[in-house]
């Protein structure tokens, strides 16, 4: 049958390819198969069973970067027992030269041809199939011995030449190495072309692990390496190209590349996992500051340099750490020496575990922290975990910590099994303050605790109480936690004794905790420096998120850059019931209070309370623009008693803009107890307004005023 007759057979309804057998072969038992392809190739060649092909793990164990080797997958044809037995040469399909076969490969299976090459130079296309995976090429003379082999890993066409001794029939195999099979179309040819990059001996290097120097990608000069002098000068029969490869002397490996010079490199196919690395290469040279390129596809990865070692025979391990690589795929890699005179032995490539926050956010602080949700990084970096693997099982992740399924009336899961000396760690954005910690905790077990740190910091320990059962839980407290830091950092919580369940730890602001120090008046107090607290305990705003998106504080409060003569920020958008907290030192004594604001609005008040007790509402006049300021004053506020006070200001109907507040000593009086010596500040005069218009336009702030344009932005009251 010729190929075409072959082609035509594939696509018709008479013969078709089925799941059971190879296109236009008929299926053997397993004892002729052996004959036919030999012991290891009994997984390969289609045989399993009373002749069924081989699926699954048959297959597998030869697989994708698997061992044995590509070499030792496809094995020698026994070709006497094929001529020796119709059946077993009926078996196989035939293959004419210059006459293309298209036909699908099973998963986990190989296809068996023989053809009669017509001149000494041929050479074999195989071309996958878009979807088709990772497969095999194998070339045997009539005695069954494999004269080459190449690998196919991609869509693109392979090409493997061969020079044939004789007109014989020889016998060509392919074979599906990633179990997943598919189309291909397969052509010998008289004629030598270069053979196609392929991963020697058909194994794909793997990253994370070692690549020894000699076990470069085969397909010759220019296309899998690149070297500027014929022949190998050692004459070592290892392979047959032109890179100078000998015997080692390392203590490690069998081989080493030598007169590694300037302008040469050598490529491997490698399997890459993503992740960071420290890259490790064994080198030796007699020669100083000689340098090593390292690329993977277009990327270089490092630049390294060798040290004289002393001697081409006197080795050392150099290593450049913390290298992120983001491919994962199939990828090329390119040594390249960019000096003369380096030995090469080995590259080897480690992967680094690095702490980063669970799926890339890092907890909050205020806020609450569900325990599953430690860092990622492993064992020993983001976690501590006494046993292997998840007493659990519950594949919410892939760890050593025992996290389940949750009985609490919160969350979805839990850490179990959380015993002494274990811990979990949390990227966290913290904002420093006073806190409850509130942490969510079962038990059965008497004297246990947690212990909580924060970087350096120790936060406290909190005492775990005998819930009475490991489902019965409980909320346990860490009161008034002082904490310093502000912005990333880590927390760790560590159990101390054995049998704890841990739902999650929550940050709670401990009342009001000042901006930045406790402020002084008489004084100034800017309208953006309310207290930490968070909504509800220091601010209330009825919208979230700031308007203006300055990223000055992380709350839902309003602030933007001020267009006023004085200070950098103000409060805009300030809405009726809104509020802002701020804590103070104020001696007793009588005040007026001076508050400096901008709107376009009548009608519009602020009401000032000290300590929940309001003492007066200011009017604020309508200034023509949120960008004209005025400053008005409520006078004469007594404070009985000197000490720290929470000052509110609230805001009684919308459209107010708002920049800062003083306290000035009230004409004719005294402070009682003054605590410290303040600093008189000038004020502005209490009808002092910029231009109605500045540099925003007449509408103000270039966002057509507060809200929108400056008629009627609010709607009616």
């Amino acid at each position: 049958m010729t190929n075409e007759e072959q082609n035509r057979s594939h696509d018709s309804d008479e013969v078709t390819r089925k799941d059971e057998s190879p296109a236009d072969t008929t299926v053997v038992d397993r004892r002729t198969c052996m004959k036919l392809a030999g012991i290891a190739a009994t997984s390969l060649a289609g045989c399993a069973g009373k002749g069924g092909p081989t699926t699954g793990s048959s297959a597998a164990q030869f697989g994708y970067g698997g061992e044995p080797a590509v070499t030792t997958q496809l094995a020698a044809v026994d070709v006497s027992e094929v001529a020796g037995d119709a059946s077993v040469a009926k078996s196989v399909s035939s293959l004419s030269v210059d006459s293309p076969l298209s036909t699908t490969l099973s998963p986990g299976t190989s296809d068996l041809f023989a053809f009669k090459p017509d001149a000494e130079d041929v050479t074999v296309k195989f071309t996958p199939g878009p979807d088709t995976g990772p497969a095999a090429l194998g070339v045997f003379d009539p005695d069954g011995e494999l004269l080459s082999q190449a690998y196919a890993g991609s869509a693109a066409p392979v090409y493997l030449p061969e020079s044939l001794s004789d007109s014989a029939t020889h016998y060509l195999q392919v074979m599906d190495v990633s179990r997943s099979g598919g189309d291909y179309s397969l052509t010998v040819s008289t004629g030598n072309t270069t053979q196609s990059q392929s991963p020697y001996e058909g194994t794909v290097r793997s990253i994370p692990g070692r690549i020894q120097a000699q076990n470069f990608d085969i397909g010759g000069e220019g296309e899998a390496y690149h070297d500027t002098s014929a022949g190998n000068v050692y004459g070592s029969a290892n392979r047959d190209t032109d890179v100078d490869i000998r015997p080692t002397g390392d203590e490690s490996g069998e081989y080493n590349v030598g007169y590694f010079q300037a302008g040469e490199w050598l490529e491997y196919t490698t399997a890459v996992s993503p992740g960071t690395y420290d890259i490790s290469l064994r080198v030796a040279s007699a020669l100083s500051d000689g340098q090593l390129k390292l690329s993977l596809d277009d990327r270089t990865l490092a630049t390294v340099t060798v040290p004289n070692t002393g001697d081409w025979t006197s080795w050392e391990t150099v290593t450049v750490e913390d290298v992120e690589i983001t491919a994962d795929q199939q990828s090329t890699l390119r040594v390249e020496a960019l000096d003369s005179g380096v030995e090469f032995n080995w590259v080897e490539f480690e992967k680094v575990d690095v702490q980063e926050p669970y799926n890339g956010t890092p907890a909050t602080i205020p806020g609450r922290i569900q325990a599953q949700t430690y860092d990622t990084g492993g064992e020993g970096v983001a976690y501590s975990d006494t046993t292997a693997g998840n007493e659990y099982d519950t594949g919410y992740r892939d760890t050593d910590v025992d996290i389940r399924e949750t009985q609490d009336v919160s969350g979805e899961y839990n850490v179990g099994y959380f015993e002494d000396g274990e811990w979990l760690e949390y990227s966290a954005d913290v904002s420093p303050g006073q806190y409850d910690i509130e942490v969510r905790v079962a038990t059965t077990r008497d004297d246990r605790q947690l212990r909580f740190t924060l970087d350096e910091q120790t936060l406290g320990t909190l005492d775990v109480p005998n819930t009475g059962d490991w489902t019965a839980w409980t909320t346990a407290t860490l009161e008034d936690v002082t904490i310093e830091a502000d912005g990333q950092q880590v927390l760790r919580v560590e159990a101390v004794g054995s049998g704890i369940d841990f739902n999650w730890a929550e940050f709670v602001v401990a009342g009001n905790q000042p901006f930045d120090g406790v402020p002084v008046l008489p004084g100034r107090v800017q309208a953006q420096n309310y207290d930490f607290g968070g909504e509800g305990v220091s601010y209330h705003d009825t919208t979230a998120g700031s308007e203006y998106e300055l990223d000055y504080r992380d709350s839902d409060v309003d602030i933007r850059e001020t267009q006023d003569i004085s200070g950098e920020h103000n409060v805009g958008y300030f809405e009726d019931g809104e509020w802002l907290e701020y804590t103070a030192e104020v001696p007793a004594g009588t005040y007026d209070i001076d508050i400096r604001v901008a709107t376009t609005r009548d009608d519009r008040q602020l009401r000032v309370s000290l300590d929940g007790e309001r003492v007066g509402t200011v009017d604020i006049p309508n200034t023509g623009g949120w960008t004209v300021w005025e400053t008005t004053t409520l006078p004469d506020v007594t404070v009985d008693s000197g000490g720290e006070h929470v000052i509110q200001v609230k805001a009684v109907g919308s459209g107010i803009d708002f920049n800062w507040f003083e306290f000035r000593e009230a004409a004719g009086t005294e402070i009682a107890t003054p605590t410290e010596t303040a600093t008189e500040t000038p004020t502005e005069t209490e009808t002092a307004t910029e231009s109605s218009t500045d540099d925003f336009g007449s509408e103000g702030y270039g966002m057509g005023g507060y809200g929108g344009t400056q008629e009627e932005p609010f709607g009616p009251d």
